[in-house]
């Protein structure tokens, strides 16, 4: 009976050796989760900051474009206006006066 109680007994510590290792590695293993998961936080919020800025350049380059081009457009307009005054200033005193003159 007692050879029965020692080897249940020896059992048992195997069993509880088995757990603690068990425990052990669990613990390991967690540990290397959570160094893995860090380094790909680390990782993905190089990326996004990267891809962020590589967005806002885009933007900037094409703000930049659009503001040439409408003061190009601008210009253009301007330009145009000037022309047409300098081409019919004449007539457009002349309406004027005439308009003027009627009342």
């Amino acid at each position: 009976m007692d050879d029965i109680i020692s080897r249940l007994s020896e059992i048992e510590d195997s069993s509880q050796s088995y757990i603690d290792d068990a425990n052990l590695k669990k613990k390991e293993i967690a540990a290397e989760m959570n160094v893995t998961k860090e380094l790909w936080k680390q990782d993905l919020d190089a990326k996004t900051k990267s891809r962020i800025a590589a967005l806002q350049e885009s933007m900037n380059v094409a703000k930049e474009k659009k503001i040439l081009e409408l003061k190009h457009q601008s210009e253009k307009a301007f330009k145009d206006l000037q022309d047409m005054y300098d081409t019919n200033h004449d007539k457009y005193v002349d309406a004027l006066f005439s308009e003027m003159i009627k009342e």
